[in-house]
Parts: C-alpha cells; sequence; structure tokens
C-alpha cells in the first residue's frame, strides 16, 4: 500500500449488495469517481484502484465505487443509485468538477457514469466495447459473472458521452483488446492511445517506470500535449497513428530483401 492510499479516510456512503460506495475528502473542489475492476477472487470485494494518484496527497475529494456482482453496470438501478450518491456528495461538499476514472470494467463503468451526469474528464484504462455475448460472441474472459447478467440497460458502448467532455482511453493490442477498442467509435473528445505488445493487463506495466501516475495527472489536469509525450516514451501512440504504424511494420516485414550486384563483388 503506498504512502498515499495510508493518508486516505474513506467513509462509507452506501453499503448495500453488490454496491459499495466510499467516500474520502478532499481540500479543492474536485471530485475523481474511481470505479473498481473485476479483480482476482469471485467472492471478495475487488481493491480499490487509482485512489492515491486521484487523491493527489487529499488535494481531491474522492469516491469509490465497487461492485461486487460485476455487472458492468447493468445491474437492476445501479447507475441511477451510484448517481444519486455522488449528486449528494457534490451538493454536501461543494464540488466543481466531477472526474471519472477505473480501468477494465471499471472503464466502462467510468464511461456509463458519463452518459448519467456531466464530467469534466473521463480516464479509462481497457474498457470494454460490451460484455454481451450476442455482441462479443469471440469474448470468453469473465465468463462467470457475465452469465448472471440478466437484463442489459448499457449493453454496448457505441456511442461515447458528448463533448466537451474529454475522454482518455488507454489499449493494448493483442488480439483479445484489439476486438474491444477497434469497434470504439471515434468523436472529437476522445483521445484514444493504443500501446504496442500490450495485453490486458498492461496497467500494471506502467506502474514500474512511474509512468501511469504521469498518464492519470496527465488526464486529471487535462494536459493533452502532455499526455501525448508520456504515451510515446511508453511505447505507446495514437488510435489514428496506429493503423500506419501496422502497415509500415508488416511492408517491411513481407518486403523481398535485394541481392547485392555481382557486378559490385568483382
Amino acid at each position: 500500500m503506498s504512502d498515499q492510499k495510508k493518508l486516505l479516510e474513506f467513509e462509507l456512503l452506501h453499503d448495500e449488495h453488490p454496491l459499495r460506495i466510499e467516500s474520502a475528502p478532499g481540500e479543492s473542489s474536485r471530485l475523481v469517481v474511481s470505479f473498481t475492476s473485476v479483480g482476482q477472487e469471485r467472492d471478495k470485494w475487488p481493491p480499490k484502484e487509482f485512489v492515491g494518484l486521484a487523491s493527489q496527497r487529499g488535494r481531491n475529494h474522492v469516491i469509490c465505487v465497487t461492485d461486487i456482482s460485476r455487472s458492468w453496470m447493468n445491474s437492476n438501478n445501479m447507475a441511477n443509485l451510484i448517481l444519486s450518491k455522488i449528486s449528494d456528495y457534490v451538493l454536501a461538499h461543494g464540488i466543481t468538477k466531477v472526474m471519472a476514472i477505473g480501468t477494465s470494467m471499471g472503464a466502462y463503468n467510468a464511461l456509463v457514469l458519463g452518459f448519467k451526469m456531466p464530467l469534466t474528464r473521463i480516464i479509462c484504462f481497457t474498457p470494454q466495447y460490451s460484455v454481451h455475448p450476442d455482441v462479443m460472441p469471440d469474448e470468453k474472459r469473465w465468463w462467470w459473472f457475465r452469465k448472471q447478467i440478466t437484463d442489459w440497460p448499457f449493453k454496448q458502448m457505441d456511442k461515447l458521452p458528448n463533448p466537451p467532455v474529454p475522454i482518455y482511453m488507454f489499449h493494448g493490442d493483442t488480439p483479445d483488446e484489439r476486438m474491444h477498442w477497434e469497434r470504439f467509435p471515434t468523436a472529437p473528445n476522445l483521445k484514444h492511445y493504443i500501446f504496442k505488445g500490450a495485453d490486458h493487463n498492461f496497467v500494471k506495466n506502467l506502474k514500474g517506470a512511474n509512468t501511469l501516475r504521469k498518464l492519470v495527472l496527465a488526464g486529471i489536469n487535462n494536459r493533452p500535449g502532455r499526455m501525448n509525450k508520456v504515451v510515446l516514451r511508453a511505447g505507446g501512440m495514437r488510435r489514428e497513428d496506429y493503423a500506419e504504424y501496422v502497415m509500415a511494420e508488416a511492408h517491411f516485414k513481407t518486403r523481398r530483401k535485394t541481392k547485392r550486384p555481382s557486378s559490385l563483388d568483382s
């Protein structure tokens, strides 16, 4: 556990299965809502994520939303309940800016929140386009949780929260990631980055070089120029540049090597 996490004291705003919502106060008028991912253990609450980075050592208010059912926001009335709790907190603490962050399922949930309320920033690492079996028949992960979902108010991410909210999105380019990120629509408010050779868990690798912290802070502070530099240094690229990169790479791999003219050897 980092020093930043140790400094945070969380208060329960809601604790009724399958949803737990906790808050930690900050000094500014900014609130960052962190949605947890699926986690590793089926019968335990997924651990908090990004809360230390989101807090910025107590500067920002933080709300952590945990769904033990792992429903991708499809549990009955879950989205409206989360919206109600966040709205109450905003009014009680004089919040003027609300942001959302998450990875995997948490990233998907952060995008859903963007449809429910006006956000000033959305930062999402490896979100799914959908986990509905009809939409993504080739997706085999998280099957135990997905088969528990019976109603699908948020079936797929065929559109994104409208401008002007900046959306920062990050994916790897392995086949299981590509099947999702290729389906996300492009939008003027979306900055979508692809990391060559990275899989669904590449966020863990970003922590080692302090890259994750730099990405999150660039997103929270809405510094796209800084974001571009950090992404490039970490081996990522803009989605619109990725297709050209792959074409160029394929060209050089398949290009025939030219033979040295025999006249030069004489």
